[in-house]
């Protein structure tokens, strides 16, 4: 390829995204970026350092994402049942929707490199700790009866994986309908009741 064409940000983004996804960290190249977006490689270096800056960004964007999704879908809400439940709804969402991303985030943290890796697990393990409170707060108001809130956490927070690994947008249910489904099991794993909205 002799000449390059422009390409943005966000177009790299999406490109590396998606290969990461499906090829893997270590089995995608900045060439094969460039060949998705029909660039030459040395292109992608007005937006990008280097790959390893390009899967922390993907993931960065993620989880801040998610972060804020977890922060909107909370606010303003005291009821604890209905905090579990919109969390856990838009959890699922967030996996249901960018699926992608999710795979990088999963699958390739062992790949990003330190501080950067460490940045990344500080922001999952915040937004963990934020469905651990409401379930601690839960059982120790009575609301909740679970023996263990830690482990019922991480099985709440392993509810976006699971509705990923069947869900498929043509299909029965939509996302949101899978996400309203999920948040009423989620009150069943920690012994509440759901009751109607």
């Amino acid at each position: 390829m002799t000449k390059s064409t422009a390409v943005s940000p966000q177009a790299v983004h999406e490109a590396a995204r998606d290969l990461f996804a499906s090829r893997g960290y270590r089995g995608t190249s900045m060439k094969d970026i460039a060949q998705v977006l029909a660039v030459s490689a040395p292109n992608l270096y007005n937006h990008v350092t280097s790959k390893q800056d390009l899967l922390y960004r993907i993931m960065d964007v993620a989880m801040d994402r998610a972060l804020a999704a977890l922060a909107t879908a909370l606010d303003g809400v005291t009821d604890l049942a209905d905090q579990l439940r919109r969390a856990t709804e838009v959890t699922v969402l967030d996996f249901l929707e960018n699926p992608a991303e999710v795979t990088v985030c999963n699958s390739e943290i062992r790949n990003l490199e330190a501080p950067l890796r460490q940045a990344i697990i500080d922001k999952r393990d915040a937004y963990g700790a934020q469905i651990l409170a409401i379930v601690d707060r839960g059982c120790a108001q009575g609301l909740f009866d679970v023996p263990e809130p830690r482990v019922a956490s991480f099985a709440i927070l392993e509810m976006g994986n699971n509705a990923k690994a069947w869900f498929h947008p043509d299909g029965h249910y939509t996302a949101a309908e899978v996400a309203a489904l999920y948040g009423t099991f989620a009150l069943r794993i920690v012994g509440c009741l759901p009751t109607e909205r």
